[in-house]
């Protein structure tokens, strides 16, 4: 959690330039990948004290340390209680947070009454329709030169604890600037579960097959 996000076709330039106010205007539109899986090219919002920038980088966290990209898969994500413990995170919470900006994620719950693998998709979005910014952090790989980032996640709320007891830290656009540049004693306070409302749809499990991406993917069943 979360294994899996989407940038849908209503997700435009446009609102990367409200939202982050950065972009400048673009000769096309964003691509829609609606099947954003570990390992994939992901937009990441970066900035310091001098500039900001809009790049892509691979989710699955490489450490700088690593000697391949193996164990990325493993590093998707990272808990908000334990960032501080953690030797791959630690490094990161002073000046390596980035924001990544997504329309919004998917998550399986287990059917009722089954036991296993038997589980059902469902899309997640912000209640008020707006994108979603969710809290990482990144770093670089200079032997591999590969640039990667993980999502911080916090505990779900209780409203959300029936479909998974984690989510992803989303943040409001006041609060980027705190995120990305603040002190991290300030910053950390952000990683709270999401006090906002959030949509959840049963959707096709056909979203579990990353080879599948079109819109057809968000149609609730």
């Amino acid at each position: 959690m979360c294994g899996r996000k989407y940038a849908s076709e209503e997700l435009t330039w446009a609102e990367y330039r409200e939202i982050l106010n950065i972009i400048p205007d673009q000769p096309s539109n964003l691509a829609p990948n609606y099947n954003i899986a570990p390992t994939h090219q992901v937009l990441a919002f970066r900035k310091n004290t001098e500039e900001a920038s809009l790049s892509p980088l691979h989710w699955g966290l490489v450490p700088h340390w690593a000697k391949d990209a193996k164990k990325a898969g493993s590093m998707i994500n990272a808990r908000s209680e334990t960032l501080e413990e953690k030797p791959s995170f630690r490094p990161l919470l002073k000046s390596r947070r980035c924001a990544v900006l997504v329309s919004g994620f998917y998550e399986w719950q287990r059917r009722l009454g089954s036991t296993g693998k038997d589980k059902q998709a469902h899309k997640i979005e912000r209640g008020d329709g707006q994108p979603m910014l969710l809290a990482g952090l990144w770093t670089r790989n200079d032997a591999l030169n590969l640039e990667s980032y993980t999502i911080v996640t916090t505990a779900a709320t209780p409203d959300f604890a029936a479909l998974h007891h984690r989510l992803p830290t989303i943040l409001e656009p006041d609060q980027l600037d705190l995120w990305l540049t603040g002190e991290w004693d300030a910053a950390r306070d952000l990683l709270t579960p999401y006090a906002g409302a959030l949509n959840t749809a049963a959707i096709s499990n056909a979203v579990g097959n990353v080879r599948n991406n079109g819109p057809e993917l968000l149609s609730p069943l």
